[in-house]
């Protein structure tokens, strides 16, 4: 992606943005007692944060890759259906969203025997799809197409106070990072919305770890068992550091396994997982709950 299309993107981004407020969560009782304000320093020498539902708001909860693809409009000038009609007019918003879902399931089902957790990259998926309609298949055609498909179907905003706890982490002399489910149009939600990359906002790059890049998707160890690793050359223990993310599954639970402390983001009812069905987080409990990103800031 060169600078031209990187900031064409960014300004789809900007676009195509509404205002999102958190839906509050209602929490078990026996976890109440966790809430928390702050991240005591001696602790939490480093901070890992997720992104979907948590540094952002998001209409799906997660990423869209993670949702039913189902638009959330639902109406005939809803964004997907006009998507939809921008690719062909014939193309109803379901035909988009049927077709993502069946090429993620298969890409799955193909890589299930080498991981439980794989990964995708979506504007390979998109380039099939104009492909097939013999229309240009480009990259800069299947990543716009890929980045007009999220946006229609999972429209993000800032997690209020998210701006603010990033700088003051960082000013506290924390090292930052990002571990996340993510696609190549993730990193410019900072820049459309910050005014700057991950990088400048102060998450180190090495600790800038998207599962997109990975080939794998949370709470794959992959992911963070390399966030750990990363920060032992830093001197920095898991022990030492908090993860912070809304779902008991993919944040949580892979986190804890690999030894960081875990810090459950409860701020907003859309994203929160807690996932008491699911037997892998069966008595796991967070370390810590906050119901705000701005509690991060004290101490």
């Amino acid at each position: 992606m060169d600078e031209a299309e990187r900031r064409r993107l960014v300004a789809l981004i900007r676009e195509s943005a509404v205002p999102l407020e958190p839906e509050v969560p209602s929490l078990p009782p026996d976890w109440e007692a966790l809430l928390t304000v702050g991240l005591r320093a001696a602790e939490s020498r480093a901070v890992l944060f997720d992104v979907y539902g948590t540094l952002f708001c998001s209409a799906a909860g997660d990423i869209g890759l993670a949702g039913d693809g189902s638009d959330p409009g639902g109406k005939a000038d809803s964004p997907l259906e006009a998507l939809a009609r921008r690719c062909d007019p014939r193309l109803a918003g379901n035909d988009l969203s049927s077709f993502f879902r069946r090429k993620v399931s298969e890409i799955h089902r193909s890589f299930s025997a080498e991981t439980a957790w794989p990964e995708v990259r979506v504007e390979a998926i998109w380039a099939d799809f104009l492909r097939g309609r013999g229309l240009d298949a480009g990259g800069e055609a299947s990543r716009e197409l890929a980045l007009r498909y999220e946006l229609a179907v999972n429209p993000v905003w800032p997690m209020p106070g998210a701006a603010k706890a990033i700088a003051a982490l960082r000013d506290s002399g924390r090292v930052l990072g990002l571990v996340s489910n993510a696609q190549f149009f993730t990193p410019l939600l900072f820049e459309a919305f910050f005014d700057a990359p991950p990088e400048k906002l102060g998450f180190d790059p090495e600790l800038i770890i998207w599962s997109f890049v990975m080939g794998e998707a949370k709470p794959s160890p992959r992911l963070f068992d390399t966030a750990a690793r990363r920060l032992a050359s830093r001197g920095i223990a898991a022990a030492e550091s908090s993860f912070l993310g809304n779902d008991m599954l993919t944040d949580m639970y892979g986190a804890a396994r690999a030894g960081f402390q875990c810090v459950l983001f409860a701020g907003d009812g859309r994203s929160l997982r807690l996932r008491q069905d699911n037997p892998l987080v069966q008595g796991l409990r967070p370390s810590r709950v906050i119901r705000g990103l701005v509690d991060l800031a004290g101490d």
